[in-house]
């Protein structure tokens, strides 16, 4: 490194200027840039000594109170007792504890800062109040404040007067908050610095040891007036680390508060009066564009794989700053082999973790839970199949996960009785059970989790498991005996917003190996080769997202922190970070993404043109190619017509089959859908359906009709209906319908079907659909039952004979017919629809368009369903086709008939057409066999809108 360190350089400061070393106390902002500096002494001493005493500023600090540091989330407990206390205020923990939060921050602020509260607080109505109030500030600030309460009057909306109830609350919240702290002996930080700021004048605070305050840059009003104490009294250093390019331009906001407390009568004499001029050195810079974050990662890791396997390259001096916390990981696992060890010093977000995803998953699972007296707690489906499928609990009994699953998906289990999981391992029977108490729950299913990795020497998921281990037994220590009282709605909603903050403080060897920081670890570092990630604007500097009550014009008024300082504070680490450095080099998204838009900080632009500093620019990217997406058609080569052989006569293997009118209807909708779904047999996958859609609708309705009559033949033992029968078919509706729910959703015993959610609503009206299809058939009755969905199953087929090129082939067809009946030399053939299906059309011939087959399928189908009982029976008898389709069904003129759009005349036989839909069959069926036709796309892109395929196609 060209340059001495700021830590070096105060080694040999103090050195020199103490014979007694322990005579001396360094003080840091924190304690990492202690464990540097005892480093650094050490390599200038060659006999023993005591060294010299080193605090970060807290530690220091807190020697000199008799008060105790409270946690932040305690300190929000406490808050929320106080809150209490006032009237009209109801709102539940985890309602208050994101504003809980906020008012806590400001509390913080207003004490580090040494606002006087009574002023802040006060409301204003008129000028007169504001110049009596506000006496001591200036005009600028009068004007500031009075612009703020001006919006609220005369007219003040209702969002202003909530504002306005809260505001009148904040200065005996903040009163009555500090006396309840005061008199347990404890203190937030801010409450801690500002006792100290007005204390230790009047206690007379003396040191016989010589201070040294290193490395500070932007100071609370109470650290200023602690600083300027031990200055004054006890003969204290302040040791600046600066330089000369942002401290003597006052265009600089790096330099914003340095030149500030420089013109301080007292802290300014601790100011150099060079300041070095280290920026303006000769460095290497580059600022490289790469696409998306995990790029960035992998481009740093092809560098630092370069870098390592030079002899000079000294790990310890080489530092990657995060400024985004769960970059961490990719930068992690880019690493490459050549560099052995890696420090890491910064905290990483448990929300971010597998853990985390797992214990919301569980909390869910209790939360969603419902009881009943004969089954006991059921678990609702959406978080049972998170936790079966989750990393950490997946492959526990991996065998009975996976069976579970299947069973979800297959049996559409909204919800599963706790008592049916067979699980035998200790970590799923805990996770499964039923639970009242939520922390207890979760350190029970914690501790077992813990003892399954623990064993499996998975040291990083043992690390996580522990830390929300410690989180928990603390949550449960603050709630005390009220966490009995803790519903898991409550809870779930709590542990969502207190994750957040929850951190693991990675800690290493900060004296050796790569160096991997996030910003605010970065201070009185310095290093030769410093690598940037996400050196993007609203990335470096940080967007400002911490909320306030104290609106901006206020804070200005009362010098309390803005945007403008949080700037300011970035721009000071950002070239802080440069002074000694010989090689910086920047990474930066292109892509916007994620809340982070791809345009590069401003620092850096800022650094190109102030600076005399010529940075290299590269932009890491695959050429892009706009290309026109190729149509997908498939040739039906030899081994195409193969697969299509199953629905041939002939064929013998197991995925042998027969052709349906759905089959043709989706030839017809798209080709290449056909030979997705029915050639090359990709299914769609299961997936447990919640909303009831068209096609389950329509299936329960088929099954329930089918099963209503026949039960009802085959008890009674005729196939005649006649009109006194409707008063048992009606009344055996519902049990139907049990049935064919319990049917479709593969459930076997009566015991554990049960109507939940939107089924319920479902059901009734899939019944109201069966009583108006019985009100019509009694109108029909008598009449004489054929045949049911299921009969007809197997018994309406044939082979269809075609030419496959210069090739006789029979093709198996079949149709499924929802009923057929006999009446006065008529049979029906009757298709159940529950959709806006159309019984109109116009010829056969006009069914072979496929810009109309949505409007045609319905016709198409039942057509089919007639062709097969014309070909099976012959023209014995009238055959009229039959639609009871729900758009129809509930108006008074309904016919089930279908109607010719030419003459509006109803169709009363079939026959006539039959030869007719035979040829158009043929053709149809030959075009399907053909193979000089190749399965294509549909030209009208609308009809893919729906299509399960889309993804494949890419339409």
């Amino acid at each position: 490194m060209k340059h001495k360190t700021f830590i070096e350089e105060l080694a040999i400061r103090i050195k020199n200027e103490n014979s007694q070393l322990d005579n001396a106390v360094v003080i840091f902002p924190n304690r990492r840039a202690g464990l540097f500096f005892r480093d650094e002494l050490s390599k200038l001493i060659d006999q023993p000594v005591f060294m010299p005493e080193v605090f970060s500023l807290e530690d220091y600090l807190m020697q000199f109170t008799h008060l105790e540091k409270i946690d932040t989330l305690e300190a929000i407990f406490e808050l929320y007792e106080v809150y209490k206390t006032f009237p009209n205020r109801s709102e539940t923990f985890d309602k208050f504890f994101f504003w809980g939060e906020m008012i806590l921050r400001d509390f913080e602020e207003i004490d580090h800062y040494l606002v006087d509260t009574k002023h802040l607080f006060t409301g204003i109505k008129s000028q007169k109040e504001l110049d009596e109030a506000f006496y001591f500030l200036d005009d600028e600030d009068k004007e500031i404040i009075q612009s703020f309460w001006s919006s609220f009057l005369p007219d003040t909306t209702q969002t202003q007067k909530l504002f306005l109830e809260t505001w009148r609350i904040l200065l005996p919240l903040y009163e009555g908050f500090k006396e309840r702290l005061r008199q347990q002996g404890r203190g937030y930080g801010g409450m801690i610095y500002r006792t100290l700021a007005e204390r230790l004048e009047q206690d007379k605070v003396k040191t016989d040891k010589k201070l040294y305050f290193a490395g500070f840059n932007a100071l609370t009003k109470s650290e200023e007036a602690i600083f300027k104490y031990f200055v004054r009294e006890c003969a204290a250093q302040i040791v600046w680390d600066l330089d000369a390019y942002y401290f003597n331009d006052p265009q600089q906001e790096a330099g914003t508060f340095l030149r500030e407390y420089s013109k301080d009568t007292l802290l300014g004499k601790t100011f150099p009066k060079d300041p070095p001029a280290l920026i303006d050195t000769e460095k290497r810079m580059t600022a490289t564009g790469v696409s998306l974050e995990v790029g960035q990662a992998k481009a740093l890791g092809e560098v630092l794989s370069e870098i390592a396997q030079s002899p000079d390259f000294e790990p310890k001096k080489t530092v990657v700053v995060l400024p985004q916390e769960h970059m961490l990981f990719p930068v992690l696992h880019s690493i490459p082999d050549e560099i052995e060890k890696v420090n890491i010093t910064m905290g990483y977000p448990l929300k971010d973790t597998s853990i985390y995803s797992l214990l919301e998953s569980a909390l869910d699972l209790q939360r969603l839970r419902k009881e009943s007296e004969i089954k006991g707690i059921s678990f609702y489906h959406r978080p049972v199949q998170e936790l079966l499928l989750h990393p950490l609990l997946s492959a526990v009994e991996e065998e009975k996960a996976i069976k579970w699953l299947d069973e979800i998906k297959k049996r559409n289990r909204i919800v599963i009785p706790a008592s049916e999981f067979d699980f035998e391992h200790e970590l799923l029977k805990q996770l499964f059970k039923k639970s009242e108490h939520p922390i207890d729950y979760l350190l029970g299913l914690l501790r077992s989790l813990y003892d399954y990795w623990h064993e499996k020497d998975k040291e990083l998921e043992v690390e996580f498991i522990s830390r929300f281990y410690e989180q928990m037994q603390q949550l449960e220590r603050m709630i005390g005996d009220k966490s009995e009282a803790l519903t898991f709605e409550f809870f779930t909603a709590l542990f969502k917003r207190l994750a957040r903050s929850f951190k693991v403080p990675f800690t290493g060897e900060p004296l050796d190996g790569l160096q991997i920081m996030g910003i605010l670890e970065t201070r009185n570092l310095d290093f030769d080769k410093v690598y940037i990630l996400n050196m993007n604007e609203g990335s470096w500097p940080a967007q400002p997202r911490r909320g306030s009550f104290v609106p901006y014009n206020i804070r200005r008024a009362f010098d309390l922190p803005v945007y403008e300082n949080n700037d300011a504070m970035y721009a000071y680490l950002f070239y802080r970070l440069l002074q000694r450095a010989s090689e910086v080099h920047f990474y930066y998204n292109t892509v916007s993404e994620f809340n982070v838009n791809g345009e590069i900080s401003r620092f850096v632009r800022q650094l190109e043109v102030e600076s005399n500093h010529k940075i290299e620019r590269r932009l890491l990217s695959n050429p892009v190619k706009t290309q026109t997406i190729n149509p997908i058609v498939i040739h039906k080569t030899p081994e195409v017509l193969k697969r299509m052989a199953r629905f041939t006569e002939g064929y013998e293997g197991i995925d042998q089959s027969k052709l349906t009118p759905s089959a043709l209807i989706a030839y017809l909708n798209c080709r290449l859908k056909f030979y997705f779904k029915y050639v090359a047999k990709l299914y769609e996958a299961d997936e447990v359906q919640e909303d009831m859609d068209a096609a389950v609708f329509g299936n329960i309705l088929h099954n329930a009709m089918e099963i209503l009559y026949g039960e009802f033949t085959k008890r009674e033992k005729r196939d005649v209906i006649h009109e006194q029968d409707f008063f048992l078919l009606e009344s055996g509706v519902a049990g139907a319908l049990e049935k064919a729910f319990m049917k479709h959703y593969h459930i076997d015993k009566k015991d554990k079907f049960k109507l939940e959610g939107r089924t319920i609503i479902a059901a009734e009206v899939l019944k109201k659909f069966a009583h108006q299809i019985l009100k019509h058939d009694k109108q029909y009755a008598p009449f004489k039952v054929l045949g049911l969905e299921a009969s007809t199953r197997e018994g309406y087929h044939l082979e269809f004979p075609i030419k496959s090129g210069d090739k006789a082939i029979k093709v198996k067809i079949k149709g499924i017919i929802d009923r057929i009946d006999f009446k006065d030399g008529k049979v029906r053939v009757i298709d159940y629809k529950t959709g806006k299906d159309e019984k109109e059309y116009d010829t056969i011939e006009a069914l072979k368009e496929r810009k109309d087959i949505n409007k045609n399928k319905t016709i198409l189908q039942v057509f089919y369903y007639s062709y097969l009982y014309w070909k099976k029976f012959g023209d014995e008898h009238i055959i009229e086709p039959g639609i009871f389709n729900s758009k129809d069904l509930f108006k008074e003129d309904f016919s089930w008939r279908v109607i010719n759009k030419k003459g509006k005349t109803e169709l009363l036989d079939f026959r006539p057409l039959a030869k007719e839909y035979e040829s158009f069959l043929e053709e149809m069926l030959t075009e399907i066999y053909d193979p000089q036709v190749a399965f294509d796309q549909v030209e009208d892109e609308k009809v893919c809108t729906y299509c399960p395929y889309i993804g494949i196609c890419g339409r």
